[in-house]
């Protein structure tokens, strides 16, 4: 397969759709909504397999090879083509299943990504010739997308019965969900998949006769649609095809890819893919005023691209997205410019930071948002913990039913201050004002095990675990549980993740696990040496090499 680079093909698409005339369907997989706070197939099949294994065997803990016992074909590398066996022998219902669905995509809102995807979809110059969408997803985020971001409005084909509503050649766009939707009877085991109405396919199949498509975020495990792509006739899709991935599946749809010659845009981040688009097609930011929850997600994400693009290895395509980051940046009007401007420095020269933030506080006074930022950039870079604590002290006060606030000044009283009943006074504020906040959940079960409260920090543990989408927070949870938990079996399972984890370059570069360190040892851990190392390494203060000194760590197997 021709392989090129996101880049490449930000820019052959907006050839192919503003000199050429062209047409695309996108198809949107699973992948694209992480960023969004939805987990994965693959996280899924993970969470439910100890689920499952708590049912049949009363204990969670520890799945070894037991998942091979159940499903011989399960391969842990691909936790995601187990998807529809794991969850049939999971809930046996349809309604069960339904339900599982719907909590697991409730409340989540669609981040930068799906903005840009909304609006390039809904452009007035290019949006007609790229506004079919084919998921196999069932959360809502790319309706959403459209409905709060932008001012079209979807046709959403979320059932067979609704097929005779589609208009290819409609000017508002057009969502298939192929498998249904959280809401109405979804599709999820491989007897529902394969059920697919003939409606449907020859809906698609018409679809997809006179435009290219464009895969972004699909793991490629379903039978069906490779069923559909292989009855599509040789004139079909004549503006190509492209696999947007860091892999082929091998499975049917990768053979077929390979068949047809797609191109393959080895590249995996969903935000990272339409910040190029957005680039290159010009796009602008959405509205503010639509919503403001809404617009503070949106900045959060980006918040996290650009955050997750300093840290990327020097390179050509490291370049090109930080000029589209910084592009972007510079186009926010309110104090969010200012602290993303500030943020560039926060590392390289923490003075100018400084003064960016201090002309800011002078421009938006009365933005307790940016006043967070500044407290967190004295607390993180410059280690002012006094100046910080007034201003974390000041916003928790000010806002008693903000989870940030009120978290960010019990991490003070908890870190800094060693002022643990307090600390834990504001945790329990900051998690009843947000009971889904991962990042307090983890940062309280810390303490609580410094505290001795064996069995609610690890719970803490496990819900922040459940709950977050950071790889940092789940190094720290990981550690917590190897640090304090009792039982062997459990701590060699929170051993192999921080392992994994370790090994896919993940840090926590400002955190401080030295009082839980010795809180561990004071209680006998039997690997003292070996866990003062650990912490050191995760917190990146060593490297990762040091552990191979430990008989422990070479015995994990990869």
């Amino acid at each position: 397969m021709r392989e090129i680079s996101a880049q490449e093909f930000a820019r052959r698409l907006r050839s192919s759709i503003c000199e050429q005339n062209g047409r695309f369907t996108f198809f949107i997989g699973a992948g694209c909504s992480i960023s969004s706070e939805i987990p994965g197939a693959g996280t899924l099949v993970e969470k439910w397999l100890r689920k499952l294994k708590d049912f049949k065997t009363g204990n969670a803990d520890d799945l070894g090879s037991w998942e091979n016992e159940l499903f011989p074909d399960y391969d842990p590398d691909n936790p995601a083509s187990s998807y529809s066996n794991v969850i049939e022998e999971l809930f046996y219902t349809p309604q069960e299943r339904q339900r599982e669905i719907e909590t697991i995509v409730a409340g989540k809102d669609p981040g930068f990504g799906y903005a840009v995807l909304a609006h390039l979809i809904t452009h007035d110059s290019t949006g007609e010739q790229c506004n079919s969408i084919i998921t196999t997803n069932f959360d809502d985020m790319i309706a959403d997308a459209l409905y709060l971001y932008t001012n079209k409005k979807p046709v959403v084909i979320a059932h067979e019965s609704l097929i005779g509503f589609a208009k290819i050649t409609d000017i508002r766009p057009t969502v298939f969900k192929i498998h249904g939707d959280a809401r109405l009877a979804p599709m999820n085991t491989e007897t529902e998949t394969s059920e697919i109405a003939d409606g449907v396919k020859k809906a698609l199949s018409s679809m997809l006769s006179e435009s290219g498509l464009v895969f972004i975020g699909y793991g490629g495990n379903d039978k069906t649609i490779a069923e559909i792509l292989y009855d599509l006739p040789t004139s079909s899709l004549p503006w190509g095809i492209y696999w947007v991935g860091d892999n082929i599946p091998d499975t049917e749809i990768g053979t077929w890819l390979k068949d047809r010659k797609a191109i393959w845009v080895r590249h995996r981040d969903f935000d990272e893919l339409m910040l190029l688009i957005r680039n290159e097609f010009e796009l602008k930011h959405p509205d503010e005023k639509r919503l403001e929850k809404i617009m503070t997600t949106y900045k959060e994400t980006f918040k996290n691209l650009m955050e997750k693009l300093d840290k990327k290895e020097d390179s050509p395509e490291k370049k090109i997205l930080e000029d589209a980051a910084d592009k972007a940046a510079s186009e926010f009007t309110d104090w969010w410019s200012v602290a993303l401007e500030a943020q560039k420095y926060e590392k390289s020269d923490p003075d100018k930071a400084e003064r960016i933030y201090v002309a800011g506080l002078d421009k938006f006074p009365g933005s307790a948002d940016f006043l967070n930022r500044y407290a967190a950039f004295l607390y993180t870079h410059r280690k002012f913990y006094d100046k910080a604590e007034d201003y974390f002290k000041m916003n928790a006060e000010g806002n008693p039913n903000n989870p940030n606030y009120l978290g960010n000044y019990a991490l003070v009283l908890h870190n800094i201050r060693k002022d643990f009943n307090n600390a834990a006074k504001y945790y329990e504020k900051a998690i009843q004002a947000d009971p889904g906040h991962a990042n307090n959940m983890g940062n309280y079960a810390g303490l609580l095990l410094l505290q001795g409260n064996y069995d609610r920090g690890i719970e803490y543990c496990e819900k922040a675990l459940e709950l977050s989408d950071r790889d940092d927070l789940n190094l720290e949870c990981s550690f917590y549980k190897y640090a304090h938990i009792r039982d062997e079996a459990s701590r060699k399972e929170a051993l192999n993740q921080i392992k994994h984890l370790i090994e896919s370059k993940i840090r926590s570069e400002n955190w401080d696990p030295e009082d839980n360190v010795n809180r561990a040892i004071q209680d006998s851990h039997p690997q003292p040496e070996f866990l003062k190392i650990l912490a050191k390494v995760l917190s990146d203060e060593v490297d990762a090499k040091e552990l191979e000194k430990f008989d422990i760590w070479k015995d994990i197997p990869k």
